[in-house]
């Protein structure tokens, strides 16, 4: 257990990964409930911590780090205990969870689902693009399609039968396409149903949503 960990950030899909992986390593840490395009992010003294004013954000002890996946990766490999969680314990183990990751994190949420996001929900602040959102949906499937059978396969999560930081990244793109009303075939929501039936998602669910209200 720590007491030296502060995550700035709620409210957010992106955060609620953060909250997820702190429940799941049982790590004590105080949250600072700030939100997206509500002005709290462009104050000077959170600019100090992060020029970039983006959430999740994460302070241990002295050490600060931006970027979703960034942080977990580094809650994981510091806190982490293989006997609960996945841990990469050779090259080839890291590459593969590396390439998991960086897959997410591109293909289906940065290029994907946060185009959706910004041209559909935020059209307001960032504009309205309806070809570059019925493309990004698309897009969102095709690449699906092209993993589903090894997510279908997952016995029970990605690399066997502990929890990685790809299963976090990946159940919550799911969560972002349902609430998108996109098609996820059955072996993919099977996939969800053990990974959201984790006492520690259920945990992190309410504590990003109580902190962000």
């Amino acid at each position: 257990m720590t007491n030296t960990i502060t995550l700035w950030g709620a409210g957010t899909l992106r955060a609620h990964r953060v909250h997820w992986a702190l429940h799941e390593l049982n790590l004590d840490y105080r949250c600072e409930p700030i939100q997206s395009r509500s002005g709290e992010t462009l104050t000077a003294t959170y600019t100090a911590l992060n020029p970039k004013q983006k959430i999740p954000f994460l302070q241990d002890g002295e050490f600060g780090l931006s970027e979703s996946a960034a942080i977990l990766n580094y809650l994981f490999a510091s806190y982490g205990d293989a006997a609960e969680v996945y841990l990469p314990q050779t090259e080839q183990q890291r590459a593969r969870s590396d390439e998991w990751c960086y897959f997410i994190m591109t293909e289906l949420d940065a290029h994907s689902l946060y185009i959706i996001r910004r041209h559909g929900d935020l059209s307001a602040i960032y504009g309205e693009a309806p070809v570059a959102v019925a493309s990004a949906e698309q897009y969102f499937l095709k690449q699906m399609a092209a993993v589903a059978p090894r997510i279908e396969a997952a016995d029970p999560y990605l690399f066997g039968d502990r929890l990685g930081v790809a299963d976090i990244l990946l159940t919550t793109c799911l969560d972002w396409a349902l609430m998108c009303d996109f098609f996820i075939d059955a072996g993919c929501h099977t996939y969800r149903e053990r990974t959201t039936a984790r006492p520690a998602y259920a945990a992190s669910l309410a504590a990003n949503a109580v902190a962000g209200n």
